[in-house]
């Protein structure tokens, strides 16, 4: 007989690719955004960081909106998860294909428009997407072993993700031209590139839908008995709602905070490495593919054994060594440099210490971020538990105002400072002043030591014991059973 606490790999591959496109959208965005509109298009730095930090907080505010009403949708004609997430594709598509190809001659704030009004529809449409599909992961299953299982599916659907979009970026798009020794320089790939992550993203999304479809039609079914049905809050009411989720359930109010760290950080180091690259490390168009791709095979490496390492010493210890050794790692790839103790820029030597550094960082990563969605599930429970209603999508909600929060203050201090120093765009690399990118270097550094060492000690705070979750988990399955008895016959 069949466990219906596991899942056929037809949904796990399904909820697999669920998780891709926005890490599809979060490395294209990251990776070229800031770079493109900075050094290709040449709108200034104030700007982009308004423009970027506008979207990024409107998307945080959103998210909330999404997460409540997709807890609520369970009557909807695809269910309170995928309703919302077949209502992304078109958006996000139009809006990630359309940021990468704004006219050319337009003046600054033409440009500005361009970017604030697109990225809007890019950034939201994705989270109408991303809410409820994370949301989702945490009700496929409450079986442990397989939760664990889906995180890592779920972070395998990213590391694949991550993988592929660079290895293409620079095989097919960024590749040298004449009079374009680095290849992000060129104007002419962008439009094209944004085209194939926009089709990408999509084609993805119909396979998620797909995979994960009857599985949740079973799931939502089942849970309609006790799923909330009042009208969706105003913003004020919103927010009331997040405190009192904090007061109820402490540690929604810590994963919101780690979230927000993780981006703030992650950003850091995305959104500038194409500056670090052409300008700091001045590495050419094979080594900054390689760079692009190298914390992933780190992170898939690790993403088989985290499930163990998770075993062996808990949760929680497994998030802080993980985080602790990726934060050394990533810094050191830029402090090292900067006080002259790696390898001198532009040559084979400090490629290749860099995409050490990275692997090593990815793999570190990879250990810390498999229990990190584990016990965002987790919290989804307790959360439950608390307060008798299912609100997965709201709790991960919580978590998405972390992220966009601390990927927007990145970009508004990124397109900001790189406004301070003056940074030039549209001159040959050589003519770049060095002080001007030792500064970028050391801003880069002092953001990534300042938020890892906060994350690492916020993560020790966690409450996520094996016997308190195995406590919650026992209480759902007899408040379900019953919901199921008292529900009057058909």
């Amino acid at each position: 007989m069949n466990d219906p606490a596991k899942l056929g790999w037809g949904t796990r591959i399904g909820f697999m690719a669920c998780a891709m496109p926005e890490l599809i959208k979060s490395f294209a965005w990251d990776a070229f955004v800031l770079f493109f509109y900075a050094q290709v298009v040449g709108l200034d730095g104030y700007r982009i960081g308004l423009a970027l930090a506008i979207i990024l907080v409107f998307d945080a505010v959103a998210d909330p909106y999404i997460g409540a009403l997709s807890d609520r949708m369970d009557r909807a004609p695809l269910g309170r998860r995928h309703t919302l997430m077949a209502a992304a594709v078109l958006p996000f598509a139009v809006g990630i294909a359309l940021v990468f190809a704004p006219p050319q001659g337009m003046g600054q704030w033409q440009t500005f428009a361009w970017l604030l009004g697109f990225g809007l529809l890019a950034r939201v449409g994705i989270s109408f997407w991303t809410v409820p599909a994370y949301a989702m992961g945490g009700e496929l299953t409450r079986d442990a072993g397989e939760r664990n299982l889906v995180a890592v599916m779920r972070n395998l659907g990213n590391q694949l993700a991550i993988l592929t979009v660079p290895w293409i970026a620079f095989s097919v798009f960024f590749v040298a031209s004449p009079g374009f020794a680095k290849p992000q320089l060129n104007p002419a790939p962008y439009p094209g590139f944004g085209l194939f992550v926009a089709l990408l993203g999509a084609a993805l999304m119909v396979v998620g839908l797909v995979g994960t479809r009857a599985r949740m039609r079973a799931i939502e079914a089942a849970d309609r008995g006790i799923t909330e049905r009042s009208a969706i809050e105003t913003l004020p009411q919103l927010l009331r709602r997040l405190v009192a989720a904090i007061r109820t359930t402490p540690n929604i109010g810590r994963l919101l905070m780690v979230a927000l760290l993780v981006l703030f950080t992650n950003s850091v180091v995305n959104q500038l490495t194409l500056h670090l690259s052409t300008y700091f490390w001045q590495l050419d168009g094979g080594w900054t593919q390689r760079l692009l791709l190298a914390g992933t095979f780190g992170s898939i490496a690790a993403m088989f054994l985290a499930p163990a390492w998770m075993r062996r010493v808990g949760t929680r210890f497994a998030m802080v060594s993980g985080l602790i050794a990726f934060f050394v790692v990533q810094v050191a790839a830029v402090l090292l440099p900067l006080l002259g103790l790696a390898p001198a820029a532009g040559t084979f030597a400090i490629g290749a210490f860099v995409c050490a550094a990275r692997v090593l960082g990815g793999f570190a990563y990879g250990l810390y971020v498999v229990p990190f969605n584990t016990v965002t599930y987790d919290i989804g429970d307790e959360h439950e538990a608390n307060t008798g209603v299912p609100q997965q999508g709201l709790v991960a909600s919580f978590m998405f105002i972390g992220l966009q929060v601390g990927s927007g203050l990145v970009a508004l201090l990124a397109g900001s400072f790189l406004g301070i120093i003056d940074f030039p765009a549209g001159v040959p690399v050589d003519q770049v002043p060095a002080g001007k990118v030792r500064a970028l270097a050391w801003f880069v550094a002092g953001l990534i030591v300042v938020a890892g060492a906060a994350m690492a000690w916020l993560v020790g705070r966690f409450d996520v014991s094996a016997e308190k979750q195995a406590e919650i988990r026992r209480v759902l399955a007899e408040r379900r059973q019953a919901t199921t008895k008292s529900a009057p016959a058909p």
